[in-house]
């Protein structure tokens, strides 16, 4: 049984605190419960585990999955994880081909048969292997410390395509698999966190592997297992608004309704989130320029469900990227075809519209690609995650500049405090990988520190 912020009583004391029940926060939990660290207290802000996955009832599908989804090969750690605590996985998406529209003209991401690759798609892969040369050159364990780390840093993705491209079709086709994978503007991301990104993972594993299965009964349904297993030491409602003492003997947190002291704290809450947490003593400069300056960002995401996916007769295709709409769609229909389900993903200002005209966007697009019936869904679902004050965005990445100026401020711990979160992970960020891995980490950190303490004592 999960349990609610007590309210008026003295403080509370146990091992570790942790502040977020997502993925990592859980995690993190599970780890340190695991090694015996039974005296603990995940405290999370919202109604619900889960974080940036959550399963939505749904009509003729059961749910939906409106958050993180997929799960790929590679990620070793989560699904060791799932598997641990009984999860299992599913095929992710059905088998066909990838198709992308720029200025009106759709085409075949892959050559077809006995065709040669045209222009546009050269230079895009060329960028492509170039990118991911680079991207080799990268120290992903501290970024900082690559070579030419600072002129890098300085230099936007944007800037990076506009110098490496020969093509304006080859040019958008990056540009958009850049949003497709952040969610924001190239011309706004740093060059060299992207470089980290891609080397801790490869343009393979991300653009080919990392969607092949999704988890039977929904990803959230990985938290829901471990905050069941934790029990009342997850505390929802429980948004922390103060921490102190940390660089002293203990460290205390204060949510508006209770207090928890502790040997060490796990923070695990996006960057962002931060910003409306007072500390004190105030963190080390590069800690408070990382929160200050981390960049959220957000695609919209939409899944509508029909009673049978109808369109499979009338098109070879089963995912759509269009680059001059910045938006996208692909099939994920069960296997047996017991209904069907087109997922899909927008940046919020495709629209150039108002809030209410969100879904009629969505449904124009489908018809568009899927033809006449896709525009009537049984049901539709689209999911903002700016919109959610405890979360601020599905993913981020750094702002050109920040790496290099806050270095250690992305993950090093301070005093008794540990960081994690997808976002503060070296390997697969701001995906559920690795935020399983930043939570295994933190615990890690903490079993070490406490191992310390014990043996001192």
């Amino acid at each position: 049984m999960i349990a609610e912020a007590p309210c008026g009583e003295t403080a509370r004391n146990v091992d570790v605190v942790l502040i977020g029940a997502g993925l990592a926060g859980l995690t993190a939990a599970w780890r340190l419960y695991r090694a015996g660290v039974t005296s603990l207290a995940v405290l999370e802000a919202q109604d619900r585990v889960g974080g940036r996955t959550l399963n939505r009832p749904a009509e003729l599908a059961g749910y939906v999955e409106q958050g993180g989804t997929w799960v790929g090969p590679t990620h070793r750690h989560l699904l060791a994880l799932a598997k641990e605590i009984g999860v299992g996985i599913r095929r992710g998406k059905p088998e066909g081909k990838t198709f992308y529209r720029d200025k009106g003209q759709w085409t075949q991401v892959d050559a077809r048969e006995g065709e040669a690759p045209g222009a546009a798609q050269e230079d895009f892969q060329r960028a492509l292997a170039a990118f991911e040369r680079l991207s080799n050159t990268i120290n992903t364990e501290a970024p900082w410390r690559s070579p030419n780390a600072v002129e890098l840093d300085r230099t936007t993705v944007g800037d990076w395509i506009e110098r490496n491209t020969r093509t304006a079709e080859g040019k958008a086709l990056f540009e958009g698999c850049i949003r497709k994978m952040q969610g924001g503007d190239p011309h706004a991301v740093s060059l060299l966190w992207m470089l980290q990104f891609v080397g801790s993972a490869t343009f393979r594993d991300l653009l080919d592997t990392a969607e092949d299965y999704r988890f039977v009964g929904g990803s959230q349904s990985v938290s829901l297992k471990l905050a069941e297993a934790l029990g009342p030491r997850v505390v929802l409602n429980a948004p922390v608004i103060r921490i102190e003492g940390y660089m002293g003997d203990g460290v205390a947190v204060h949510t508006a309704q209770q207090s928890w002291r502790a040997q060490r704290a796990i923070i695990a809450a996006m960057p962002a989130c931060l910003r409306r947490v007072a500390f004190n003593p105030p963190l080390p400069r590069e800690h408070r320029k990382m929160i200050a300056d981390w960049a959220t960002m957000s695609w919209l995401k939409f899944n509508a469900v029909y009673p049978k996916p109808f369109w499979r007769d009338r098109t070879i295709g089963s995912q759509f990227l269009c680059l001059d709409r910045r938006v996208e769609a692909f099939d994920i229909s069960p296997k047996d075809e017991s209904w069907g389900e087109l997922v899909g993903f927008l940046l919020p200002d495709s629209l150039g519209r108002e809030v209410a005209d969100r879904a009629n966007f969505c449904l124009e697009f489908l018809r568009d690609v899927y033809g006449e019936g896709a525009d009537r869904p049984a049901a539709i679902s689209i999911t903002d995650w700016q919109d959610n004050p405890w979360i601020g965005g599905c993913v981020s990445a750094l702002p050109p500049g920040l790496l290099t100026d806050a270095k250690q401020g992305l993950s090093a711990g301070v005093g008794r405090l540990e960081w994690a979160g997808s976002e503060r992970s070296d390997v697969w960020v701001n995906y559920m990988e690795g935020a399983v891995r930043s939570g295994e980490r933190a615990a890690r950190n903490v079993l070490a520190a406490l191992a310390v303490q014990s043996v001192r004592a």
